[in-house]
């Protein structure tokens, strides 16, 4: 059986990991001069089977670094860790939802990865403090 104690080291190594990626995600989307919403604007335009409405598009295009920085920033507090990994479900199912219109069906299966992540998250029990590692935390 595993410990309590490496069952909350893992949860930190997963909840980290989420940090990592959202706030890299974030930042670069937002230092990349306006190309990451340029690029996926134009692919939202082409022939798809769904077409979204523009507005809905461009508003969801324009907060995702943000939500990406917020929800990073979200995961470091304990006190409001369950309502930073829903979050995390309910942004990673937007971008699955957003791939799929798109026909990436590559991305839809990497995506994924992410929605287990954020269940390993969710699931996996946390110490009280970032700085303390001890079972009764």
């Amino acid at each position: 059986m595993i410990s309590e104690l490496k069952l909350k080291d893992a949860e930190r190594i997963v909840r980290v990991t989420m940090i990592l990626i959202l706030l890299t995600a974030g930042t670069s989307k937002l230092f990349s001069q306006g190309g990451f919403f340029e690029y996926y604007y134009q692919l939202f335009q082409g022939d798809l089977r769904i077409n979204l409405p523009v507005l809905l598009v461009a508003f969801h295009l324009k907060v995702t670094p943000f939500i990406e920085i917020f929800l990073g920033l979200a995961l470091f507090s304990n006190k409001y860790k369950i309502y930073a990994v829903y979050g995390w479900f309910v942004f990673m199912l937007s971008l699955v939802f957003g791939h799929y219109i798109l026909q990436e069906w590559s991305s839809v299966n990497q995506m994924l990865s992410y929605i287990f992540i954020g269940l390993l998250c969710f699931i996996l029990p946390n110490h009280s403090s970032w700085f303390n590692r001890n079972v009764d935390s």
